[in-house]
């Protein structure tokens, strides 16, 4: 609202006219922007006293000379519903020079209203709005619906579905070759977006890999154990010596232990049964990994019990 405005308010006491102070939903005297009305929608612009719209037009993001509507298109049918233009400090028709807003404003009041719910026969809804391609793609000349505020919420009482190729043409009659994509961006940014997993595909080649863990762990345990048998042998082993016998059977006609060997076998069996009692371990942290991630009712089931994907 102007200085001149809102100083002049300011001189009205409540009880001249409480009507402009808005309580229990009474009259509330605010800055509301002008329109600037293409010819197209004179007698079908609705709006309400506090910055509530409804446009019936052609497709523009701006002013009369763009969009679909601008072009001279047909079958570029709009309905532009807005709450509170210009945020967050609207100009109204009270400052001297009456300020007329586009249905953009310094380019972008697509970007700056309130609440907005943009429905349209034909119009470029990613361009317009400045939203990523994703995997979706970016959508031209197409019938589009689009919800932009602060926050949005989608309420379903009984579920909620998002959908895609219903149908085999779309509005323009044009046959849609291949099943769209759904992306969800936050952000508006492009760059590390990822497909997302199915649980019951997951759950499966977690239990694949899990199992394929369990086959390596049995061999190398069956290694182990063969290795600790041969490793025993290996250290405890003599065989017969020529010298030795030549000496009055000296050790019994054996060569003597090596010192070495013995010290490294007692040193391997030692490792070695470490070793097993760690596969052992490995073995039972699978099973419990096996349970929880891949079981039906796993406590770190990856599967959401309540929201599917195709």
């Amino acid at each position: 609202m102007s200085t001149k405005s809102a100083l002049s308010l300011g001189n009205i006491e409540p009880t001249d006219n409480p009507d402009l102070l808005g309580v229990n939903c009474d009259k509330l005297l605010e800055a509301v922007p002008n329109l600037d009305i293409a010819p197209c929608e004179k007698g079908s612009v609705y709006e309400g006293e506090n910055n509530t719209w409804i446009v019936l037009g052609r497709d523009r993001p701006g002013s009369v000379q763009t969009g679909f509507g601008g072009r001279g298109d047909s079958q570029a049918g709009s309905i532009d519903i807005v709450v509170g233009r210009m945020p967050p400090e609207p100009l109204s028709e009270f400052v001297l020079d009456p300020v007329f807003c586009d249905i953009e404003k310094d380019g972008e009041l697509y970007q700056s209203d309130a609440a907005r719910i943009y429905i349209s026969q034909k119009t470029n809804a990613d361009l317009n709005f400045g939203l990523v391609n994703g995997n979706v793609g970016d959508s031209r000349a197409r019938g589009a619906i689009i919800l932009k505020s602060d926050a949005v919420r989608i309420i379903g009482r009984e579920g909620i579905k998002l959908v895609t190729k219903t149908d085999k043409f779309n509005s323009h009659g044009d046959r849609i070759r291949s099943v769209p994509a759904i992306d969800i961006i936050a952000g508006n940014i492009e760059t590390g977006k990822e497909p997302i997993v199915k649980g019951k595909t997951l759950r499966k080649t977690l239990k694949d890999i899990i199992e394929r863990v369990n086959e390596v762990n049995s061999v190398l345990d069956q290694f182990v154990t063969y290795q600790l048998e041969f490793n025993s042998v290996v250290q405890d082993h003599d065989h017969p010596d020529f010298f030795a016998m030549f000496l009055n059977g000296l050790n019994g006609g054996k060569c003597p232990f090596s010192p070495e060997l013995l010290a490294a076998g007692v040193k391997a069996m030692v490792t070695q049964q470490v070793a097993k009692h760690d596969g052992v371990m490995s073995k039972i942290k699978l099973g419990l990994s096996e349970m929880n991630n891949t079981g039906v009712f796993g406590s770190k089931e990856p599967s959401s019990p309540r929201v599917s994907v195709s």
